[in-house]
């Protein structure tokens, strides 16, 4: 099969082939594209090279978060032609995966849900990870695509209180729009006032989303007395003069790292179980954040600002490598492939 694929062949760059494809082999399916899902913070880490990203060169390809349709499976795989799966194919119109890493979805959950389907999971962690308990209040740092969903699935969490603090306007009102969340610029004075529950304390719960150095100070500042700080995003850099005495030891704070990588991958035999039995293999994760997506318990509607043809990526990708941050949810769509 031909298949037009994204592919950058050096730093700031992105552009289309038509490759082929080989059949899939033993353990592997072929599956065509229906939509994939950006995820901007990594795609634009890897394709400028920023710090804290694989030395591997060039060229390269983005994208893990796919919806499509199997259209051929190799020797000893189960899945039928005609089955629509989740994969973490990149971001073409068609791609061999192993069928370990095909799943079904069903038919409740919308192709435009179910494409996100790897960024949701990796949100989720990271709030499965904070513990959230009933009531709290939470803050989550940053209002890009990760940030909205990590503030999305603390409400639905269970949490009393869910602010999200975001330095651009539209990516506020994106926040807002959402029930029971509500956004605060951190350089106002008086939205940072609104963050105290009582007299000198701050939010039980505070999520790092954006990626940056700088505001993983700004996590341990804002944190209240024992609270637990998340470290969701994946930080593109080293954090400068961190006071750890005055903002970590001496306000008993819990740092939390919640990469994707950290979790449980299934199965007995991971020596993670019994030292973390409460968190969920990546496909329970995914399964659970779309099941809470077709109930309208998180809104991914409100949230895809871009969806576009393949053919059209060049749009999406200087948005991206210039951060502008009308650039949130997008989506590729394949389906004229």
């Amino acid at each position: 099969m031909q298949a037009r694929i994204l592919i950058s062949h050096g730093v700031r760059t992105i552009q289309m082939d038509t490759v082929a494809l080989d059949d899939p082999g033993p353990g592997q399916v072929l599956v065509r594209h229906r939509l994939t899902a950006m995820s901007p913070g990594t795609e634009r880490a890897s394709l400028l090279a920023l710090p804290n990203t694989p030395a591997s060169g060039w060229p390269r390809r983005v994208g893990y978060s796919a919806v499509g349709e199997v259209a051929a499976a190799g020797q000893g795989v189960d899945l039928a032609p005609g089955a629509r799966v989740l994969t973490r194919g990149r971001h073409a119109s068609a791609d061999v995966v192993n069928a370990r890493d095909a799943f079904p979805v069903g038919g409740e959950v919308a192709d435009e849900d179910a494409a996100f389907h790897t960024l949701l999971r990796i949100a989720l962690q990271g709030v499965r990870k904070a513990r959230v308990e009933l009531g709290e209040t939470v803050l989550v740092i940053g209002g890009g695509l990760i940030g909205q969903l990590a503030a999305q699935f603390a409400y639905a969490a269970g949490a009393g209180r869910v602010l999200l603090a975001e330095l651009d306007p539209s990516r506020r009102a994106m926040a807002d729009a959402v029930p029971g969340i509500e956004s605060l610029d951190p350089t106002s004075p008086a939205d940072r006032a609104r963050l105290a529950d009582g007299p000198g304390e701050g939010p039980h719960v505070v999520i790092e989303s954006t990626g940056f150095p700088a505001p993983i100070n700004d996590a341990f500042i804002l944190a209240g007395r024992l609270a637990r700080v998340v470290l969701l995003g994946s930080t593109r850099g080293v954090t400068d003069e961190v006071n750890f005495y005055r903002d970590v030891h001496k306000k008993g704070l819990t740092v939390i790292g919640a990469h994707d990588s950290v979790r449980l991958r299934g199965g007995g035999d991971d020596p993670l179980t019994e030292l973390l039995p409460l968190l969920w293999p990546p496909a329970r994760d995914a399964a659970a954040a779309l099941a809470l997506a077709a109930a309208g318990r998180i809104r991914l509607d409100l949230l895809v600002t871009h969806r576009l043809p393949g053919a059209e990526y060049a749009t999406a990708y200087d948005l991206l490598f210039s951060s502008h941050p009308s650039l949130v949810g997008c989506l590729f769509d394949w389906s004229d492939a």
